[in-house]
């Protein structure tokens, strides 16, 4: 049953890290958003790449390993990473790799870069924690579907200052078949009580998006580090250029004032 809102409120959304107050456009304003009657029963989040900055950081720790190694052109192959697990994930990578280094050894050494750059922080990504907030006050369930491993979303998203938000966590280890399969979707729609078909899903990458569309969700795609298909595009669905954004667009809030 969808929720039936219509509640108007101020929020003041404040870094998690610095404490000082943050708006989708980085100006300390306040904010002044309410729900329209709302025909979603819960809200679905992808996490790296769309809640956080990871995606961003594991390219350039894994390019800085390829230099490492002396190994040119990788950099399509990682971007071809994004959005699968790690089974998925590790197929691509041994194929790029070509024989070249060991999978095994790269891994070690990437992993190590990636370990040291995250303990130095998560970044939040723009609009994220305003959203948030608002999805809290109204009581609206939010959940993760993430194709990363549940340990590392949870610890990953408590870091960040963010974990509170969401009623729980999917991750990739969680379903026997990863995105672009639409059974994260569901597995995280049920988790929290409702089907996905009456969820707002939002992703940024192409196989999540996939998933997303599969499992009958609405979908709100921001694109990160890798611009849409255009075959992806011709799927018809909402991509915009930020989280905050794409939640006013399809009807999930609205700001009023």
């Amino acid at each position: 049953m969808a929720y039936l809102f219509q509640i108007a409120f101020c929020i003041i959304p404040y870094n998690s890290s610095s404490g000082a107050p943050i708006t989708p456009d980085n100006a300390a304003e306040k904010i002044v958003i309410k729900t329209i009657i709302n025909r979603f029963d819960g809200v679905l989040f992808d996490m790296d790449g769309l809640l956080l900055d990871t995606e961003n950081i594991v390219n350039q720790c894994l390019n800085e390993t390829a230099e490492h190694f002396g190994i040119p052109d990788m950099g399509e192959t990682f971007l071809a990473l994004i959005g699968f697990r790690d089974k998925e994930s590790d197929a691509i990578l041994r194929s790029g790799l070509a024989g070249r280094v060991d999978l095994k050894v790269f891994c070690a050494e990437s992993d190590q870069r990636i370990r040291q750059r995250v303990a130095a922080g998560l970044p939040v990504k723009s609009g994220v924690v305003p959203l948030l907030e608002a999805l809290y006050e109204l009581q609206i369930p939010c959940a993760v579907a993430s194709s990363t491993r549940t340990e590392y979303v949870d610890k990953h998203l408590a870091d960040a200052g963010v974990r509170q938000f969401f009623a729980t966590i999917t991750g990739g280890d969680q379903v026997l078949k990863g995105k672009p399969h639409p059974d994260i979707y569901h597995k995280a729609a049920a988790s929290i009580e409702v089907s996905a078909e009456n969820c707002v899903a939002f992703e940024d990458s192409e196989p999540g998006t996939l998933a997303a569309l599969a499992s009958g969700a609405s979908v709100v795609q921001v694109p990160d580090l890798i611009a849409p298909s255009e075959e992806l595009i011709k799927r018809g669905h909402l991509i915009a250029p930020d989280i905050w954004t794409g939640a006013l667009q399809i009807g999930l809030i609205q700001k009023v004032g």
